[in-house]
């Protein structure tokens, strides 16, 4: 239209009258104001029909939608950990667990101990081995009330430290023993019962003899406390977040009348040994009672007391829970020798 009035002013664009330049801008024009005023008046309609094309869209492609999101959740792990909670998470794991097992209220338990003993678990152990050797107690009585045996015990394992320091105790007090195991900074605890002026302070009962970190030897300082004695260890330029292996042998005394010795696991453990050696400490059978948290059956190994190097091993492959562990129980040969003399003087009589 602009170019058709300047033309009709305009010599030089005489040439154009003979064109309908202002009947098409006439026309273009009414176009653009007709499609303006219908798109005011359909807007409402048009998102109308906007959201029923895609909820048509969304309800064909639900499934092919569902099943990929279900895909990318159990084959990508960490994108779930980027769109959820801690919380949604543990509401998706028990839920999983009760369509599984078929139980929700047993699905709720087992979740729910699960994250007691192993997410809330601060640290785990790895390859770890625990070698315990037996001797008589020469400081002592050799039989009766106050016969020892000295046991040395050597643990090595590795795993990611949550602190910096270790502590290997002795206490007298079983409440006390219970708060080191779940202590994260409690290497190794020792509960010794007060017999004959010797409890859990006394320097025969505990030491700590050795210790290691990645095959380097490490300082170690004893305190001694009224309930007992600790032994600290620094872990010395070990990082909090890198895995080490720690290495260490610590020597305590058992009460012969007492028939057992215990190795607990604290933490969660993949791969645990423990073997123990009882030659010439008159012991006529060594029996292992295992209460190791696991689905698999341990491994037995036992050499006999008439051996020349008589002694039992116990080996479990993959993870155990914590608080489980082996408890080594023996039958004394003077004992079976007193019930035999009592046992004939009774049938005498």
């Amino acid at each position: 239209m602009l170019l058709a009035h300047w033309a009709s002013g305009n010599a030089a664009g005489a040439w154009l009258d003979s064109l309908p330049v202002m009947e098409v801008g006439s026309a273009l024009f009414t176009t653009g104001l007709i499609a303006i005023f219908f798109e005011y008046i359909d807007q409402a309609d048009a998102e109308a029909r906007a959201n029923q094309r895609l909820r048509k869209v969304l309800s064909e492609e639900a499934p092919a939608i569902r099943d990929a999101v279900v895909d990318g959740f159990a084959f990508a792990p960490d994108s779930l950990t980027n769109v959820a909670s801690k919380k949604t998470l543990d509401r998706i794991v028990e839920n999983t667990l009760s369509i599984r097992l078929g139980d929700q209220e047993l699905a709720a338990d087992a979740y729910r101990d699960l994250k007691e003993q192993i997410i809330g678990a601060r640290q785990r152990w790895e390859d770890a081995h625990v070698a315990v050797a037996l001797a008589p107690w020469t400081k002592g009585p050799a039989e009766g009330r106050g016969a020892m045996f000295v046991a040395t015990i050597r643990w090595e394992y590795r795993f990611v430290p949550s602190s910096p320091v270790l502590r290997f105790s002795c206490v007298s007090d079983l409440d006390a023993y219970r708060d080191l195991l779940a202590d994260p900074t409690s290497a190794a605890e020792w509960y010794f019962p007060p017999v004959d002026g010797l409890d859990a302070s006394s320097p025969e009962v505990f030491e700590l003899v050795q210790i290691a970190v990645n095959g380097k030897p490490q300082k170690v300082r004893r305190s001694v406390r009224k309930e007992g004695q600790v032994f600290t260890c620094n872990l010395g330029e070990a990082k909090s977040d890198e895995e080490i292996t720690v290495s260490y042998t610590y020597r305590v005394l058992v009460q012969q009348h007492g028939h057992v010795l215990h190795l607990d696991l604290a933490q969660p453990t993949k791969d645990f040994r423990a073997e123990l050696w009882y030659g010439d400490c008159g012991i006529r059978r060594m029996n292992v009672l295992d209460y190791l948290s696991g689905p698999r059956q341990p491994r037995y190994t036992h050499l006999s007391a008439s051996d020349p190097s008589p002694s039992v091993e116990v080996a479990y492959e993959g993870w155990t829970f914590p608080k489980g562990g082996v408890a080594f129980v023996w039958v004394l040969e003077g004992e079976m020798r007193e019930l035999a003399v009592s046992g004939g003087r009774g049938k005498q009589t």
